[in-house]
């Protein structure tokens, strides 16, 4: 049976869908035990959401062109 620190750790992959059967069901099983580590997963969930419905970031020029001249850098040196 998975231990509170052991759902901490898969939380991630367990709200990616990654987990293997074996693994996501012992998760279920034991959110269905645990309220605190329903509350975590709730509120890790909705982080994901908050983050994902913000402004996505704008590049500047001037990084990428240092990434471009790193890249070109770095083909002339292979």
């Amino acid at each position: 049976m998975l231990k509170c620190r052991d759902l901490a750790e898969l939380v991630t992959p367990y709200l990616e869908g990654s987990l293997p059967v074996k693994t996501r069901l012992a998760a279920r099983f034991h959110l269905w035990l645990c309220g605190a580590c329903r509350r975590y997963v709730a509120q890790v969930r909705e982080t994901i959401r908050f983050l994902g419905a913000g402004p996505k970031p704008v590049p500047h020029l001037e990084n990428e062109s240092k990434i471009m001249e790193l890249l070109e850098a770095a083909k002339r040196d292979r």
